[in-house]
């Protein structure tokens, strides 16, 4: 019988908070967190970004110790598949997304998934092994951030995951604003993002709420997760079965982490303090943020943002 890893797995858009999760999870002493997973063998061979240490990850201790027992080739059906150049950033996998509608894995593609997750699960294993060495405690849950909703389909289906899945939403006005910044009168980006936010998050709540089931997943939204961390990971931490302690938000940033890319606030020691970046209120136009809210309608409210479309809103 095989023994199912352990997951934690944050789907979302980028620029949507997935970075400060993370964090807060990996904080927790029986948690650990890779980070942006899927990502190892590019950072390695690009020297993209440093691990959460802040050293390069062919450098880090911590993955020199574990490079060895992870397959890092680049071909077939590799842990970084859906990260490939021909890959990447794409929102309609076209010769997936029957599977996904379907939540079968067709004959075509059953090879793949099994190949894909025993690549994955051998990375995983090998990962938790060094971290519970490294820690001297158990690890009850890896996290991975890697954000795809089509590598979490894989993983699911393969069959060698026990997975919660964290779905976390931003706001579609505060996640175009994001993504368009500088360039905010560009409508063609304004009206392409605002169908990627509606799009991506109606793929990653197929996936959720169609391979895993009601009680492994969890909807969090950035606003809560900003303005109230605390009440927010204490209930995350309940639903993982652990003891979340409100006093980790205030020093998340104190444990050892090697988690990989992400954004800049992965390697900020100085911020004590979570911020919460409203600025997408100041900056975007009155007649952008009306079009937005009208474009997301009523999904944005199924995700969590029903205030979007009360009077005030």
């Amino acid at each position: 019988m095989i023994t199912q890893v352990p997951l934690v797995y944050i789907a979302s858009n980028g620029h949507s908070g997935s970075t400060l999760l993370d964090l807060l999870l990996g904080a927790h002493e029986n948690v650990w967190t890779l980070g942006e997973a899927q990502n190892l063998p590019w950072e390695l061979r690009n020297r993209r970004a440093p691990c959460g240490c802040g050293q390069p990850v062919e450098e880090d201790d911590f993955w020199q110790s574990v490079l060895d027992d992870i397959p890092l080739e680049i071909k077939g059906y590799h842990i970084g598949y859906f990260r490939n150049i021909a890959q990447v950033g794409k929102v309609l996998r076209w010769k997936l997304l029957p599977d996904v509608f379907r939540n079968e894995i067709s004959d075509e593609w059953r090879p793949a998934v099994q190949e894909y997750g025993r690549k994955n699960a051998k990375y995983f294993d090998a990962v938790r092994a060094e971290a519970e060495e490294r820690s001297g405690t158990d690890i009850e849950w890896l996290v991975d951030n890697s954000k795809d909703p089509y590598r979490l389909f894989w993983l699911q289906h393969s069959g060698m995951f026990r997975t919660r899945a964290i779905h976390l939403v931003k706001d579609p006005r505060a996640f175009v604003y994001s993504m368009t910044k500088d360039n905010p009168t560009d409508l063609t980006a304004i009206a392409r993002y605002t169908g990627r936010w509606i799009i991506e998050n109606a793929i990653i709540s197929t996936v959720v709420n169609k391979s895993i089931f009601d009680e492994n997943v969890r909807r969090v939204t950035y606003d809560e997760l900003a303005q109230r961390p605390k009440q927010t990971m204490q209930a995350i931490g309940a639903w993982l079965g652990l003891d979340y302690d409100a006093s980790l938000i205030d020093s998340f940033r104190e444990h050892e982490n090697h988690a990989l890319s992400g954004n800049m606030m992965r390697w900020r020691e100085s911020e004590e303090e979570i911020y919460y970046d409203e600025s997408w209120k100041r900056h975007l136009s009155p007649v952008v943020a009306r079009f937005i809210k009208e474009a997301t309608k009523p999904f944005a409210s199924f995700c969590g943002y029903s205030n979007l479309y009360e009077a005030r809103a």
